[in-house]
């Protein structure tokens, strides 16, 4: 299967559609999942996120975290 349309058209932190203007420039930037899909994040969430981008960190993913398990009490 073609990548491409493994991609996210949409800013999985603020929902801003990416437009195939967008495509074409150097705006927005990408995160490459596991499964080799590209999860885009629109300029103004890549702003926003530069210290976790530039920490090597994961910014946003295109599904929903994993919920915290609660903590179990010391013995």
């Amino acid at each position: 299967m073609d990548n491409a349309a493994q991609d996210s058209t949409a800013c999985p932190l603020c929902a801003l559609e990416r437009t195939p203007a967008d495509a074409a420039g150097l705006a927005w930037s990408s995160q490459h999942e596991l499964d080799g899909s590209i999860t885009w994040i629109c300029p103004t969430c890549t702003r926003a996120q530069l210290w976790r981008i530039e920490s090597l960190l994961t910014v946003a993913s295109p599904t929903a975290p994993v919920a915290p398990l609660p903590m179990r009490p010391a013995a």
